[in-house]
């Protein structure tokens, strides 16, 4: 599924990818920021009922970004991958989430905009991440974008920042078949963040104006064979409270349709959906946190691929780096009684200043998943490691197993090499 509501993250790299990075001064003008950063990862998955699955991906990225002084900088990035026995992976600005079954690699072009940055003021144009909601609605998505932040600071330390986004992926018809989904389709947003005090806060609202034609067939009752575009607003919330030990934070998607009654059920979001989560964190100890969370979806409401449900099998695979054992979609496309509901917590131990485990189980239940009238429900455990190496290097372990609907046992391990 194509997530297209977003939000530019005008910062960071997830942890899980690594970075060398060195600022090298060209003449007194101009300035060179360049690196590199690779991880090498290999995974195994067994279902219990079928044959077991297992590949190997490695990633290796290219960075060169060129700051003048006069405000105005080019910004580029080039990404290599291989991924070995169809694994989930990166193909394009927005990402494939699967590769068909022979031996697949490329170079691709991961990041690539000009901006202008003076005084609170930020513009930019061309290929950039985004990221809004802690994932909940969209995560680590490559597009190409022009986007406008003036950023605002008031008190000691409190501050607002208004964007204005308008996505020019959908400028230009994108594939030539007899059902061009993407054709005049165009993307339109306005988002403010900010934080005062112990809040932190986000506001997201996007409006996708539709094409000439949708996925569907309503003369034989077939909704959404595909991925259709339709009129529809996107309202995306989020929150942090953060006192002492405890913080609170959680992120809503309201989808509010303008499809036609005719056609609307046939495409994605045709109907009105909701979905949010809530989150509590709580730092027992200098080393132990506990966590807890619960999400839910509406009518097929929006839920991020790359949102973290604590267990590496559902979701947790983001738009620009899948994950190869993420089994289980949690969220849907517009479905009138499509439901879903997570409840799940996690223990966070800093065991060493070198080693972090993480421990969570929880349950999920879904109604009429994405219209199959076909109901899952699951029990997940997981269970993650990180061991950081040195400085640069860390290792990380990750096993995930679900019964019931899922019922799969997987494990994967990453190598990722870090230099500040």
């Amino acid at each position: 599924m194509k997530t297209h509501t977003l939000l530019l993250a005008v910062a960071g790299l997830f942890t899980s990818t690594a970075g060398y990075s060195s600022v090298v001064e060209l003449n007194d003008d101009i300035k060179l920021d360049w690196g590199m950063d690779a991880y090498v990862r290999a995974h195994a998955i067994e279902p219990n009922d079928g044959s077991s699955e297992n590949g190997y991906t490695s990633r290796f990225r290219v960075k060169a970004n060129l700051m003048l002084n006069d405000g105005w900088s080019i910004n580029t990035r080039l990404q290599a991958y291989y991924d070995w026995a169809g694994d989930r992976r990166h193909s394009g600005g927005a990402g494939n989430n699967f590769t068909d079954d022979a031996n697949v690699d490329g170079l691709s072009v991961d990041l690539g905009f000009v901006q202008y940055a003076d005084d609170g003021l930020l513009l930019r144009a061309g290929r950039q991440r985004a990221d809004w909601a802690y994932g909940f609605n969209i995560s680590n998505d490559r597009r190409d974008r022009l986007l406008a932040m003036q950023s605002y600071g008031y008190g000691e330390s409190d501050s607002v920042s208004l964007l204005g986004i308008y996505d020019l992926r959908f400028a230009e018809s994108e594939y030539e078949s007899d059902f061009d989904v993407y054709k005049d389709v165009h993307m339109y947003a306005l988002a403010a963040v900010g934080k005062h005090g112990v809040l932190d806060w986000g506001m997201l609202w996007a409006y996708f104006e539709g094409g000439d034609q949708n996925i569907g067939d309503p003369d034989i009752d077939m909704p959404q064979a595909g991925y259709g575009i339709d009129y529809f607003h996107n309202i995306s919330p989020y929150f942090t409270v953060q006192i002492d030990d405890f913080s609170l934070r959680g992120a809503a998607n309201v989808i509010l349709s303008d499809s036609t009654n005719q056609l609307g059920y046939h495409t994605t979001w045709g109907s009105d959906g909701f979905a949010g989560f809530v989150e509590a964190n709580y730092q027992l100890t200098e080393s132990l946190k506990i966590q807890a969370q619960g999400v839910g979806f509406v009518d097929g409401g929006l839920v991020g691929r790359g949102f973290d449900t604590y267990s590496g099998l559902i979701n947790n695979n983001d738009r620009n780096d899948p994950s190869p054992i993420s089994r289980q979609f949690f969220g849907g496309l517009g479905h009138e009684g499509n439901d879903g509901s997570i409840y799940a917590a996690r223990l966070d131990w800093q065991y060493s200043s070198d080693l972090n485990i993480k421990l969570a189980g929880g349950v999920m239940d879904i109604e009429n998943n994405l219209g199959s009238q076909t109901d899952l429900q699951s029990t997940f455990v997981d269970l993650s490691t990180r061991y950081q190496w040195s400085e640069y290097t860390d290792f990380t372990v990750q096993m995930s197993w679900a019964d019931e609907d899922i019922d799969d046992f997987a494990v994967m391990g990453q190598i990722n090499i870090r230099y500040d």
